[in-house]
């Protein structure tokens, strides 16, 4: 199970991660591309729900510098994990920093303390946010029971796979 190679002490093929990270790079230069042709082919004329002063030249901006920042990201992606697979050195430099296992313990701490501040951060807005909209409110309860329904979801894959 692809999970298996994520959290556990599993070996890891740096080479296929490489790969893997080049191949997101592409996708994520694609979602970038489309964010960009939904400006020019909008023109302007981006379908709004909720028409407030303002609001199709903010999402024109918002759609066009996403779509170049994805870009961005994508090639520095591709490009760093390209110059891992040609130099010998600097893929084992970096293979050595992404599999010790100090380095993975710190990376998976990192995440779950983050994901539980997130969440009752997330919380704190629901709380916060009944005093300012009930749209808000509606929105941030969704995104925390999905928050929610993904980390039992987890929480039960990763039990069946240890």
């Amino acid at each position: 199970m692809w999970l298996n190679h994520l959290f556990t002490d599993a070996p890891i093929d740096f080479k296929k991660r490489c790969k893997t990270r080049i191949w997101v790079g592409s996708f994520v230069i694609v979602l970038g591309l489309i964010a960009i042709l939904i400006t020019i082919f909008a023109g302007g004329r981006l379908p709004v729900m909720y028409l407030e002063p303002g609001a199709r030249q903010f999402l024109s901006s918002f759609y066009s510098s996403t779509g170049f920042a994805l870009i961005g990201v994508g090639i520095i992606l591709i490009w760093k994990n390209i110059r891992f697979l040609q130099s010998p050195g600097l893929r084992k430099k970096q293979e050595t920093a992404e599999t010790d296992e100090r380095n993975r313990l710190l990376g998976l701490r990192c995440w779950a303390y983050s994901g539980y501040t997130m969440f009752l951060l997330l919380y704190l807005g629901v709380l916060a946010s009944g005093f300012i909209s009930l749209l808000v409110l509606k929105v941030l309860c969704v995104i925390a029971a999905v928050y929610g329904l993904l980390l039992l979801i987890f929480r039960l894959l990763l039990q069946r796979a240890m």
